[in-house]
């Protein structure tokens, strides 16, 4: 039985251990009642304001909110959407943010309003702390009316050259005071950054003066303003929350698809990508890479010779051999080519003519009849041919001045050729006949 019991016993307890679950309740969290919660500040609100009048929640949606109504955010940990809370003050909603080393800079940075460090040596501290240095007022801001000094938890200074210093944290030893709240207007509503959250924490609200601070920020989130009369909702919001709708307008797909889309590459730059994502993502990467190495593998690679070996492409050689392959290359102008068998021509014919140089077509032509050197079809011919090679020789100027032309073909090519052949051939026996007598 002792054994029994024992065994029982030993079950029980890692039952226990599996099945129940120490809470921790997150930093800032509404609902929490350990040190670092803020159930305190919700009930400080609840019991100034009334029960219907305060929101604690964790999802926001800017469609419902009025120009009446207050937002007071806790060191958010996703970035705010600053559009629709810029709108929402415009139109006189007060918003308040509270961060110290949260995602709160896009709204700063929005309004211009950039972090410090606060103080290394203050004048005032608890517990012989520079972390926890007293702030005191920096102005006769409402929030600070009945306010004689704060307590704070390893503040940041806020920086802003127009907008009103609410609290400031005192220095010493050469070091500059720096204000740790400021406040201004946002077309008729207004804004209120402070940059320690730690304030209105369970813990620190023991302290007379953060809790007369935190009542002064419930009042002003809701206040009356010199437009009109206020008295909207005061909705408190921390750490993760979701932020649907549009301010002022009905909801949009296309915006609520933006956000959701900031929100998703947010979370991912922040959290990293999900497991699921992740491991989709491994598997499609591995199975890539089994396809790669799969036809890499099994593909045959064509020997290639070494580039000393090969042969060199006549195009690149010099002689008539490259200068024939330049000319005929696909890519050449047949122009070229014509101008080849014009130059060819007129050099034969100057040469029998004895000719110191090549004269213009017309003469050369004379001086051929005068020679006998052709019959009366081949001096026809001759003359034709000249004359095309001439037009030809033109189309090349024109092109370069941008002028289009019509193209010489192969065959046309092919055609002068044979007439150039025919004509040497014919000369060529014109002076066989002179020197012999008769042809060879």
């Amino acid at each position: 039985m002792p054994r029994l019991a024992l065994a029982l016993g030993i079950v029980l307890f890692w039952l226990c251990a599996l099945v129940v679950r120490r809470a921790h309740a997150a930093p800032f969290d509404l609902t929490g009642n350990d040190w670092e919660g803020c159930s305190e500040l919700v009930r400080l609100a609840r019991s100034e304001l009334g029960d219907e009048r305060v929101v604690a929640t964790t999802r926001i949606d800017f469609h419902e909110l009025s120009a009446d109504d207050g937002l007071l955010v806790l060191y958010p940990k996703q970035t705010l959407d600053v559009d629709d809370v810029s709108k929402f003050m415009r139109a006189g909603g007060r918003a308040i943010l509270m961060d110290d080393f949260g995602r709160g800079d896009s709204l700063l940075e929005h309004f211009g309003i950039e972090r410090v460090a606060s103080p290394r040596r203050p004048v005032t501290e608890l517990r012989h702390n520079p972390a926890f240095a007293l702030a005191e007022p920096a102005s006769a801001h409402p929030v600070v009316s009945d306010v004689t000094s704060i307590v704070t938890n390893h503040p940041t200074g806020l920086t802003h050259h127009d907008l009103s210093p609410v609290l400031k944290i005192r220095a010493q030893d050469g070091e500059s005071d720096v204000t740790i709240a400021v406040a201004g207007l946002v077309g008729q509503g207004r804004l209120l950054a402070v940059g320690d959250p730690s304030i209105v924490m369970n813990s620190m609200l023991r302290y007379a003066g953060n809790k007369s601070f935190a009542h002064g920020i419930i009042r002003y989130a809701v206040d009356q303003d010199t437009w009109g009369k206020r008295g909207g909702r005061l909705f408190i919001l921390s750490g993760t929350f979701d932020q649907v709708g549009t301010f002022g307008a009905d909801k949009g797909a296309l915006n609520e698809a933006l956000r959701s889309l900031r929100a998703a590459i947010e979370a991912v730059h922040r959290d990293g990508a999900p497991n699921a994502i992740a491991y989709a993502a491994a598997i499609a990467l591995g199975l890539a890479l089994v396809v790669w190495v799969g036809s890499r593998a099994g593909k045959l690679h064509r020997a290639v010779a070494p580039h000393f070996v090969r042969p060199i492409p006549t195009v690149v050689q010099g002689g008539v051999a490259g200068h024939a392959a330049v000319i005929a290359a696909p890519q050449t102008s047949r122009v070229l080519a014509v101008l080849e068998l014009k130059s060819a021509l007129e050099e034969y014919l100057s040469t029998v003519l004895g000719l110191e140089r090549i004269p213009p077509w017309e003469e050369l032509v004379a001086r051929a009849r005068e020679a006998r050197l052709l019959d009366t079809e081949g001096l026809h011919t001759l003359r034709e041919l000249l004359l095309r090679m001439s037009n030809a020789e033109a189309m090349v100027v024109s092109q370069r001045s941008g002028t289009a032309v019509k193209p010489i073909r192969d065959s046309e090519v092919v055609a002068i050729a044979k007439m150039v052949h025919a004509i040497i051939s014919q000369a060529e026996r014109e002076r066989q006949v002179r020197s012999h007598g008769a042809p060879t």
